[in-house]
């Protein structure tokens, strides 16, 4: 598959130029990242754009957000995605980046009600191609380089066919008297602030609003020394602690004995993280 690679500053703001120059003002475009799967923390890992001529690949590790913001930020392209909240909330949240003029098809899908609401399924249906679905993509470690051109293409396909499927989604809207409530939906999702509140990283663990109050400080306590130590050692927070037990550790500290640790915590790490919770338990008391 031919495409473009961008992974500078210099060669990004010349694309862009390009785009400008040729009068061309819409591109499909979406992202990969990396959220806390192999790595602490969440990051930008890839920006995949189709222009209607060229696929473009942008490697966003060496190019500074300045930069970026010149793609993401701006409202003189308009930018065709497809379920587009997780990517907003992610460059918001890791890097104070807000996507503009986005035209989001998923809420089309929605009011169209697709027995298949995923890219692939839609596309399959509408303009009869049929992408693989590979699974290890989904789990695919994007912060990864070289990347191999499996997983190029694979993360180009989500593009390349978008341009083509909003004229027939946007049809099918006019046809059916739809686009006034899809036009409002696409502005509410441009419109929504995706800043994520100091709570919610304790909030999207099952099982910790069900707890009372005093549970509760006791649960972010327990919730921060993995944050802690998975930051130190630049681990996914799963892999040294469990989400599940958390909540064990809670609801009955001596739980804290039969915690399994993953072969990435070594035997002296898993000792100073026991140690820590224990005693965080006992002044808590």
């Amino acid at each position: 598959m031919n495409y473009i690679y961008i992974e500078n500053k210099s060669d990004l703001r010349a694309y862009l130029e390009e785009l400008a120059d040729k009068g061309h003002s819409i591109i499909a475009l979406d992202i990969e990242a990396e959220s806390n799967l192999h790595a602490y923390g969440e990051k930008l890992c890839l920006a995949q754009i189709f222009d209607g001529v060229s696929r473009v690949i942008i490697d966003p590790l060496g190019i500074d957000r300045n930069t970026l913001r010149l793609l993401f930020e701006s409202t003189g392209i308009l930018k065709v995605m497809y379920d587009a909240g997780s990517d907003l909330s992610l460059l918001k949240n890791t890097a104070g980046i807000e996507i503009k003029s986005i035209l989001d098809l998923r809420p089309a899908v929605e009011l169209l009600d697709y027995e298949k609401k995923d890219l692939h399924s839609v596309v399959a249906f509408e303009l009869g191609i049929f992408l693989k679905k590979k699974r290890k993509y989904q789990r695919y470690n994007w912060a990864t380089r070289p990347l191999s051109e499996q997983a190029v293409e694979y993360a180009l396909n989500d593009v390349i066919y978008l341009l083509t499927l909003k004229d027939v989604i946007l049809a099918k809207l006019y046809a059916r008297k739809l686009f006034e409530p899809f036009f409002l939906k696409n502005l509410q999702i441009q419109n929504k602030d995706y800043t994520r509140g100091p709570e919610d990283k304790y909030r999207k663990i099952n099982g910790y609003s069900r707890l009372k109050d005093d549970k509760k400080a006791v649960f972010r306590k327990v919730f921060d020394i993995r944050e802690k130590y998975a930051k130190l050692n630049n681990m996914p927070p799963h892999n040294v602690i469990h989400k599940d037990d958390l909540i064990n550790i809670v609801n009955n500290p001596k739980f804290i004995d039969k915690i399994r640790f993953t072969k990435r915590v070594s035997a002296d790490l898993a000792q100073d993280i026991l140690h820590e919770l224990k005693t965080a338990l006992r002044e808590l008391k």
